[in-house]
């Protein structure tokens, strides 16, 4: 469907001079990064003085553009966001100032419209989330000057081709040229990795949308589910199937219990390769301020944005995780005076620790014992330990980590070191919060989650599908598929598929995703860019660190976008 939409407080004026023909811009996906582009680009526009006209195309076949699938304000609102209301905001402060009221952050939202989700630390249900970015993404269509029009159509691109220094895009029966094409496709939908390798019969292939995927009707209650992946997704699908199916957590003293209510699942049974759990982020409303730690954050961003930057790039080992343990340390012995991290030297000791954890098969009981032990830290019922300091140190450094290794910070040699260390920290600092790692644990000491077969073998027996560890094995009904795609992995036949097969863009090399400049723009070999083409956003990870994030202040390539399209508009008014 396609809908022409008003873009300012005027029309569009009618005796404009045509001096030009329109600017034509195509913004190819339109969840947050992309309203985070646009949102920039009216900036911009609104400063420049040019006398062309602009036409703006958005491609999201998403019903809520700005919230996209991810964030899509009709999912259940059992599914909780696992990053802080406080750390979202839509608005930069440059558009703030004019005024605040107009252009709220998350929390001046919530506590206009949900004041019961409005607390700052609190973690409010990704709907709500959506509401909030889909009516942002309304708001930004406002703030674009009158010789701008926007035209919204719900379609998937499926095509995309250079023609002529321009970019012709296929959406359904309709093909349109652009002067100017953004990317930001993000998860590419509601895609999960491939389970070509798996049964079809009793396959769930993926876990969003969840009302669809994981209904009653797919998944009868009383079922035996096996669930493929051990992170993130792994707890949406198991809150789904017990509290979205009227089930009821409760917390009496930061303790979580769980109260059925029969129509959910028998027994959820994950398995991975390694067992290893993500821990559960620190709640801060259970730890005091201390300026002496916050000391060591800014002392340990500094020592990481002050390291000497070799032409090769930096050596991840020997320069930049240095930082990270060096930092560590001194929180850890701050917060926990005394502390024996091994028998050697603090740092070493906590290289032994890290070294451990990654290089270990967990049993079940060792990774129950990690969950609890993450939430009693995170809780402030117990005082912390090397798993905190680490993954509190890479989360207080992330900021500085991601503009050194960005855009080949990074020696191509390191790259091996950097992603199995990062693999790893990621399951220590980015976890679920607090509150929903105590949801797992209830879910677990209630019977529902079962950690016996963690490590076990996906087998098929005539028509059964059996988990099988060892000496035992557990007929499952029905098996869904919990694992979300490599940032590197595209979908088949993808714009992106397309693009690289036909050169226009490449891989960056050790880090696997698309290279781009500062302002987005693919980089092709021997550094020369894709002209009128620009990609934000996941499939970049690596070369640009840190994409699936909805905080607007860890990158500038928004910024740097919108800027280079009002100079290719200004430098062809000038020929």
């Amino acid at each position: 469907m396609m809908t022409a939409l008003q873009t300012g407080q005027r029309s569009l004026k009618k005796n404009r001079p045509a001096a030009f023909a329109p600017f034509k811009i195509a913004v190819v996906g339109c969840g947050p990064k992309g309203m985070y582009c646009l949102e920039r680009l009216a900036y911009e526009l609104a400063r420049s003085r040019q006398q062309s006209e602009v036409h703006i195309t958005i491609y999201e076949p998403a019903p809520f553009p700005g919230a996209g699938f991810v964030y899509h304000p009709r999912q259940p609102h059992n599914l909780r966001m696992n990053f802080a209301s406080e750390f979202i905001n839509v608005w930069p402060e440059t558009v703030r100032r004019r005024d605040p009221q107009s252009f709220p952050t998350l929390v001046e939202w919530l506590g206009d419209k949900y004041p019961q989700h409005a607390d700052p630390r609190g973690f409010a249900p990704r709907a709500i989330v959506g509401e909030y970015l889909s009516a942002a993404f309304q708001k930004t269509l406002q703030l674009f000057p009158d010789f701008v029009s926007v035209t919204l159509v719900s379609e998937k691109v499926t095509g995309i081709q250079e023609t002529g220094g321009r970019w012709l895009l296929a959406a359904s029966d309709r093909e349109s040229v652009f002067d100017e094409v953004l990317l930001t496709t993000g998860h590419e939908g509601w895609r999960a990795a491939s389970t070509s390798c798996l049964p079809s019969e009793q396959l769930i292939e993926k876990v969003f949308p969840v009302e669809q995927m994981l209904s009653p009707e797919r998944i009868h209650p009383q079922s035996t589910v096996g669930i493929r992946g051990f992170a993130l997704t792994f707890l949406d699908a198991c809150f789904t199937l017990t509290e979205g199916r009227g089930g009821e957590f409760r917390c009496e003293d930061r303790q979580w219990s769980y109260l059925p209510s029969g129509d959910e699942v028998q027994s959820i049974v994950p398995f991975s390769r390694t067992g290893h759990p993500m821990l559960a982020k620190p709640d801060h409303r259970y730890f005091q301020s201390n300026p002496k730690l916050e000391q060591i954050w800014e002392q340990g961003r500094l020592r990481m944005l002050k390291l000497k930057q070799p032409a090769a790039g930096l050596d991840f080992l020997t320069s930049i995780w240095p930082v990270i343990l060096k930092t560590a340390e001194e929180a850890l012995l701050t917060l926990v005076p005394g502390h024996q991290i091994g028998t050697q030297t603090p740092m070493v000791g906590l290289n032994h620790w890290f070294q451990d954890w990654s290089n270990r098969t967990f049993s079940p009981a060792e990774t129950f014992q990690c969950l609890q032990q993450s939430y009693r830290i995170a809780t402030g019922q117990q005082t912390p330990d090397e798993a905190w300091a680490l993954g509190e140190t890479f989360r207080q450094l992330y900021s500085a980590l991601v503009r050194r290794i960005s855009y080949g910070g990074l020696a191509l040699t390191s790259w091996i070191d950097f992603q199995r260390h990062a693999q790893e920290m990621e399951r220590l600092a980015f976890g679920p919060p607090a509150e929903n790692t105590g949801r797992l644990i209830a879910l677990i000491e209630a019977g529902i989650v079962n950690f016996n077969y963690l490590h076990a073998d996906l087998v098929t027996d005539r028509n059964r599908l059996l988990l099988q560890s060892r000496a035992k094995q557990i007929t499952v009904d029905r098996l869904i598929n919990a694992v979300i795609p490599a940032c590197d992995q595209f979908a088949e036949n993808s714009l992106l598929e397309q693009l690289l097969s036909s050169g226009w863009i490449r891989r960056m090399l050790g880090a696997g995703g698309i290279a781009v400049d500062g302002a987005a723009r693919p980089i092709q070999l021997e550094e020369q860019t894709t002209e009128g083409l620009a990609i934000i956003g996941r499939s970049t990870e690596g070369c640009v660190l840190g994409n699936d994030t909805l905080s607007r202040e860890l990158h500038s390539c928004p910024d740097q976008w919108a800027r280079s399209v009002c100079e290719q508009i200004a430098k062809r008014e000038a020929r």
